[in-house]
């Protein structure tokens, strides 16, 4: 089977072209019912800058021209702002001359035809397993689609239903465009008790000493990579052995999901110390010698503790779950 529609989605992910109007000749006849037939194609005006800003993405948009050998209509792409979780690519795009039929090649139907904003909007799948793409007709050689790439399915679907009313208002025939409440930083604001703590204060010297061959003498850092999070390092002593060093961080606008290496994986076990529920992660960020641990302080910040073990997977985890305890006397709170 082909999938022809699925090059243009792969293609506009790698093309940025200057530019954001395409004019496309040629006619089609319009379906009764729904509105006239599109002549001209002007993809980055599908969305108007505050429409765009409202969803949570940037302008310009980036053009793609329409190629009829590959069966790409003129389509705009828009990344989502650097301060919104999760990052997203948004594709909006008009043919006007080109047949739905073969451009769609047998894709599976994913849902039942959606009437929004005086248009018939269908899901079809997409080679991309995360990507959310609708589709409307609009004449008999003339369609448009929204399509959104989010990391996740059902939050690609999500962001795409946002969008399809405001790409509609542009589109013949379509109903005006209801107002949307623009989207916000992910990130919060630094706060709550972690944000002046210490977090080489998270171990007392004689709990250091309980810890097997970790240094009694720990490094705090600023983090150059979580913002506004500072970790504290106690380096092993066991020189060429298999212990890893012991980390305690803290992120005063770290939400306990969104650490790097946990940030949107499941824990593989929850650790309960004192009414503390420590979410468990052998193999943290894929490293099989890693283990890290983290706990929420408030909705916005938490604390993450990570150490590991070379050369014998059985004690990946050992430290930090001997250090949870040890850890959670301490913190802040």
């Amino acid at each position: 089977m082909r999938k022809k529609w699925q090059v243009a989605a792969a293609l506009a992910a790698v093309t940025v072209v200057t530019g954001c109007t395409v004019t496309v000749g040629g006619s089609a006849s319009p379906v009764p019912g729904q509105g006239p037939v599109v002549t001209a194609v002007d993809a980055c005006t599908l969305l108007d800058e505050a429409q765009v800003d409202a969803l949570g993405f940037e302008t310009p948009g980036r053009s793609v021209k329409e190629n009829k050998d590959r069966l790409q209509p003129p389509m705009c792409l828009w990344s989502s702002k650097d301060d919104i979780e999760p990052s997203a690519v948004l594709n909006v795009g008009v043919a006007s001359d080109m047949d739905f039929n073969e451009y769609i090649s047998g894709a599976v139907k994913k849902s039942e035809p959606q009437r929004i904003s005086g248009f018939s909007w269908t899901q079809y799948a997409s080679i991309l397993p995360d990507d959310c793409a609708y589709y409307a007709l609009l004449g008999a050689k003339s369609f448009a689609y929204v399509s959104v790439s989010a990391g996740k399915l059902d939050k690609s679907c999500e962001l795409a239903k946002l969008a399809i009313p405001q790409v509609a208002a542009h589109l013949p025939g379509g109903q005006d465009a209801p107002p949307i409440t623009p989207s916000t930083s992910a990130k919060p604001e630094p706060g709550g008790p972690l944000l002046s703590a210490d977090p080489c204060a998270a171990l007392k010297p004689d709990q250091v000493s309980q810890l097997a061959n970790i240094s009694p003498d720990g490094k705090k850092t600023n983090s150059s990579v979580v913002p506004n999070a500072s970790y504290c390092l106690w380096d092993d002593t066991d020189g060429d052995g298999g212990q890893k060093a012991f980390e305690v961080w803290y992120g005063p606008s770290t939400p306990v999901g969104q650490w790097p290496g946990a940030k949107g994986i499941t824990p593989v076990e929850t650790v309960d110390v004192g009414g503390k529920k420590w979410g468990l992660f052998p193999n943290m960020g894929g490293l099989r010698v890693t283990c890290g641990a983290t706990v929420a302080i408030t909705e916005t910040s938490s604390v993450q503790v990570v150490s590991g073990f070379i050369g014998d997977d059985t004690k990946t985890c050992d430290l930090v779950k001997q250090g949870l305890p040890l850890v959670t006397a301490n913190l802040p709170g």
